[in-house]
């Protein structure tokens, strides 16, 4: 790369970060052990987490959304998580989370047992909190929970295409699916044809079952289906976080492995991973595309996210919210959708300083300003390297 290229790309680079440093100084104290793994499913109902993360997660870093903070945080955009549901006491959800609904009983959806769809809206949206140094993707979008999981831990028969009907008819702007099913049926496949006719991003995480006695993975669904964006996770190291079924139709990567997040009660954080999580990372991203691009369709917005992805040695991009919020000549091509997920939460790094979430939360319109010249400076310096 020559010689002014590079000097151009530090210089954006040091001055964004000597802005969002400068604006907030850092949390008085903060753990600096790694957060625990949240509870797996059948020991109980999860609790508050005893560790608050003393420094942002790889994952967050590697997707690194506040450099479009100063543009675009998510707000006026509704994310439905389709889970366990959502608990309004959740650290940096207060507020954010609105009723919802249950389609496995009688109920709203704003209460969580299992803490699985809490840690799933958590990534996508929570609101940085004075102690901590974790926030959500989209830090001001809006959280619809939607419970599709039963009191054991089960998504019974046809709930899963109840709670996409549900999220839909609800109006969501975006779609989070942390589990499927190998086979659908004509009330899934209805279901998403509802979510996609009432504009809705539809967002689902692929399988997390590999492959056994040397048979490869089933395809899932919902996210198989062409109009539903698939996500697969990576590791810190760049691999992929699981195996995905041949013709699947993997759309997009997204960090997939210790991510830090809230939990459904308390002011400390869980560790979690696999495809869910980043099915939840490119949510939060759908999100910030909307809200900084409201005359884009659902299908227009998939198609930014997966045309301006990072190029990685599988085939697959890699989430790259940088260039989908902030590219102004926008996607140059048209990819299919396709390939599926289920959940599993539980179960190294760039660079970017801790402080940049409170920086980034406290800039005022002059950062705005000074945000949006270094990210058109900083695009402009990606298409040239690309280029090269």
């Amino acid at each position: 790369m020559p010689r002014r290229r590079r000097k151009n790309a530090r210089t954006a680079a040091a001055l964004t970060s000597a802005v969002l440093a400068a604006a907030v100084p850092a949390p008085a104290r903060a753990a600096p052990a790694e957060p625990p793994p949240l509870p797996g499913p059948g020991n109980g109902c999860a609790g508050p987490s005893p560790v608050v993360a003393g420094d942002t997660s790889w994952a967050f870093k590697r997707v690194g959304p506040t450099g479009v903070w100063p543009l675009t945080r998510g707000a006026g955009v509704t994310v439905a998580v389709v889970d366990t549901g959502t608990s309004r006491a959740a650290a940096g959800l207060s507020g954010a989370v609105a009723a919802g609904t249950t389609v496995v009983g009688r109920g709203r959806g704003d209460s969580d047992c299992a803490g699985r769809g809490s840690a799933l809206a958590g990534l996508v949206a929570a609101r940085p909190v004075s102690g901590s140094l974790f926030a959500g993707v989209a830090p001001e979008a809006r959280i619809l929970p939607v419970r599709i999981v039963d009191g054991k831990g089960k998504v019974p028969p046809g709930a899963l295409a109840a709670g996409i009907r549900a999220a839909a008819g609800a109006g969501a702007g975006v779609i989070l699916i942390g589990v499927g099913v190998p086979a659908p049926d004509d009330a899934l496949r209805s279901a998403v044809r509802l979510a996609v006719a009432r504009d809705a991003v539809v967002v689902a995480a692929v399988s997390d079952r590999n492959a056994q006695e040397g048979r490869p993975p089933a395809p899932w669904y919902p996210a198989s289906d062409p109009e539903v964006l698939a996500v697969g996770g990576l590791s810190a190291s760049g691999a992929r976080t699981e195996r995905v079924a041949e013709g699947a139709g993997l759309d997009l990567l997204a960090p997939g492995e210790r991510a830090y997040t809230v939990g459904p009660r308390g002011g400390g954080n869980y560790t979690v991973g696999g495809p869910a999580v980043a099915a939840a990372y490119v949510a939060g991203a759908a999100a910030l595309v909307r809200a900084y691009h409201p005359g884009l369709g659902q299908a227009e917005v998939r198609r930014r996210l997966i045309a301006t992805s990072e190029p990685s040695d599988g085939g697959v991009g890699v989430l790259d919210i940088y260039a989908a919020v902030a590219d102004v000549a926008g996607p140059a091509v048209v990819v299919p959708g396709g390939s599926g997920g289920s959940v599993v939460l539980p179960t190294a790094a760039p660079p970017a300083p801790a402080k940049v979430i409170a920086g980034a939360v406290a800039l005022g319109t002059a950062g705005a300003a000074l945000g949006a010249y270094l990210i058109g400076l900083a695009v402009r310096s990606r298409r040239r390297l690309r280029r090269s």
